[in-house]
């Protein structure tokens, strides 16, 4: 089988946009332009990432950073795994000392590789699991929960995708029964880092457009998303491909991006509040296909979302407090390469750097959930709260829009007028989010008697 890696990053570009939401870090790479692969964050002090090189992307980079300080220092080396052949898939840490990093051949058919493990903060990197199938093995993620508990993933060999998971640290693994994990379609396959963690609950998605979802640590796991009800045939292809990111086992959202060539000409998002079961369209404001989005993350536990793009010319980040609903430009003709966050005021994104002592990595430096004062709403109002059917709408604001949407974030109607009309909706609580022409928006609840 040959397998398809998804990649979308972009080369590096000179910027030095203000934000009041990010502060600029050094990645301590020595060499300049290198760029965030991936991360994860473990906690408001503890992130690992490992690195790309800008200029020439298809060149082979096993380099890691790491902080234990909040990013006051980051700490760079190489990622030894005895063969510079090997390609790293993701990096995984849970403390200074402690990560976990996937290898692979991405130049074989196979992708034969393992997972290597440091104690010492990088200064060596054992081998521990192993894909070694030939003709079938082909590694994608690692995930450490903890430093006991951590899961690798694969493509499916003998008809099951090949998943391991191991509870005292990778002493000894354990493969993931057949019985526990859904039958994958005919050529499936999942893609490199293609996967997302918070919690005990991780999900990874594949080329058949289907997230595979498990609340225990990988032990057990279901579909939380079938892409083809939505057109999103394939989360790594070519002209429709789609990214996710979960704020916990229930919050989930995914976002479908069509591209003619590598023109973005379409997005839409679609959100879940019960963990797959159902989803909805998201009806969304500021932010469009051509920001070209290239990484999402929740801020765990809330509806908070930050978005990124490297886009040479639309680049940036954005926030959405709603859910996915409305976004606001955090910074602009920047180049974002992903992001994580551990808390709404502890976020760290991924960019390039240009020496061992200047930049490659931004850090969140505001609260994401403080609303922006330079927008703050001086007079608003909705009444009659309850209400038999219509809400005027007082401000002294000019409206951009309102949209009226159920508990679960459903969109039920739209408008753009000082009324909101809910004749006709059963007796109940709703969220009215108005738009004002200046960005800003607001949300309250109104009851339906």
């Amino acid at each position: 089988m040959k397998k398809v890696l998804f990649s979308a990053f972009a080369l590096m570009v000179s910027s030095s946009a203000f934000s009041q939401y990010w502060s600029t870090q050094n990645t301590g790479f020595s060499t300049a332009s290198r760029g965030i692969s991936g991360m994860e964050v473990s906690d408001a002090n503890t992130a690992w990432a490992f690195a790309y090189d800008g200029v020439t992307p298809t060149n082979n980079v096993q380099e890691f950073t790491k902080t234990s300080n909040g990013g006051t220092t980051w700490t760079s080396g190489a990622i030894n795994v005895g063969n510079p052949a090997l390609t790293i898939t993701n990096i995984s840490g849970v403390s200074g000392t402690t990560a976990w990093v996937g290898a692979l051949l991405s130049t074989s058919s196979d992708g034969l590789g393992a997972v290597y493990k440091t104690v010492n903060g990088g200064t060596t990197w054992i081998a521990q699991q192993a894909f070694s199938t030939a003709g079938e093995s082909y590694l994608n993620f690692v995930h450490a929960f903890d430093a006991n508990n951590v899961i690798v993933g694969g493509d499916p060999e003998n008809a099951e995708f090949e998943l391991y998971t191991t509870s005292n640290g990778g002493s000894s693994w354990t493969r993931v029964l057949d019985a526990n994990l859904p039958n994958p379609n005919i050529g499936e396959y999942g893609y490199n880092a293609g996967y997302y963690a918070v919690g005990n609950n991780i999900f990874f998605y594949t080329n058949k457009g289907r997230i595979y979802k498990s609340t225990d640590k990988g032990l057990n796991w279901t579909i939380a998303f079938t892409g083809s009800t939505y057109s999103l045939t394939d989360f790594g292809g070519a002209t429709v491909n789609g990214d996710m990111a979960w704020s916990d086992a229930n919050r989930g959202i995914v976002f479908k991006r069509n591209f003619l060539g590598t023109t973005p000409t379409a997005l839409a998002i679609y959100r879940t509040t019960d963990g797959g079961q159902t989803w909805s369209t998201v009806m969304f404001t500021g932010i469009t296909a051509a920001n070209n989005i290239n990484d999402i993350t929740y801020v765990p536990g809330t509806n908070i979302l930050v978005a990124t793009s490297s886009s040479q010319t639309t680049g940036g980040s954005w926030k959405s407090l709603d859910n996915g609903s409305t976004w606001t430009a955090l910074d602009t003709g920047v180049q974002h390469l992903n992001v994580r966050c551990s808390d709404a005021s502890t976020c760290y994104s991924g960019g390039f750097n240009t020496s061992a002592t200047v930049g490659g990595m931004f850090k969140s430096s505001q609260n994401l959930g403080v609303a922006d004062t330079s927008k703050a709403i001086n007079v608003l109002s909705m009444y009659p709260n309850p209400t038999k059917g219509e809400v005027n709408i007082k401000t002294d604001k000019k409206i951009k829009s309102t949209t009226v949407l159920d508990l679960s974030g459903k969109v039920i109607a739209t408008g753009s007028s000082e009324k909101a009309n809910l004749n006709g909706f059963t007796k109940g609580t709703y969220l009215i989010t108005v738009e004002f022409a200046d960005g800003s928006t607001k949300t309250e609840k109104i009851i339906k008697d």
